[in-house]
C-alpha cells in the first residue's frame, strides 16, 4: 500500500492521476505536504517526476524515454505553444499515453481560458477529461 502525502497543486494532482492510471492501491495521507510524497514501508519518495517516473517503472506502463519527458515534468514545464506543436498529428505528446501527459495536464487545466488559441491542445485536453482515472486522481486531491 502507497502512503501519499499530497500538496495543494498540480504536481500532487499529477500524482493522484497516475495513482489511478495505474490502478495502485494508495491512502491519501490527511495532512498536506509542500511536495507530493509517498512512502512506502520506510522508503520516502519526494517529488512529482521521482514519483511519476517510479511508479511507471514500477508498473511498466506510461514510461516515456525519461530523457525525452523531462521537460513536460519539469516544474516550469513548456508553454501551450510548444504543447500545440507537439501533438500536431498526436493524440498525446509522445503519441501514446505517458506519465509526460500526466504530468501535463494539471497545468493545463489551469489556462483552460486560453485553449481556443491552441486547437490541438483543446482536443488533448477533452481527452484527457474524458478519462475517469484523470478526475478521481485529481478528485483525491481535492479532498
Amino acid at each position: 500500500m502507497i502512503e501519499f502525502h499530497a500538496g495543494i497543486g498540480p504536481d500532487s494532482q499529477a500524482v493522484g492521476i497516475a495513482l489511478e492510471e495505474m490502478f495502485l492501491d494508495y491512502v491519501l495521507a490527511p495532512a498536506r505536504a509542500p511536495v507530493p510524497v509517498t512512502v512506502v514501508g520506510q522508503a520516502r519518495l519526494p517529488g512529482m517526476n521521482n514519483i511519476l517516473l517510479a511508479l511507471a517503472r514500477k508498473t511498466n506502463h506510461f514510461l516515456p524515454d525519461a530523457a525525452a519527458a523531462a521537460p513536460w515534468m519539469a516544474k516550469t514545464p513548456p508553454g501551450l505553444d510548444k504543447l500545440e506543436t507537439e501533438l500536431d498529428g498526436r493524440d498525446f505528446i509522445f503519441g501514446a499515453y505517458t506519465i509526460a501527459d500526466m504530468a501535463m495536464y494539471p497545468h493545463v487545466m489551469q489556462q483552460r481560458e486560453k485553449l481556443s488559441a491552441f486547437p490541438n491542445v483543446a482536443r488533448w485536453e477533452h481527452r484527457m477529461r474524458l478519462r475517469p482515472e484523470v478526475g478521481r486522481g485529481i478528485g483525491a486531491v481535492s479532498r
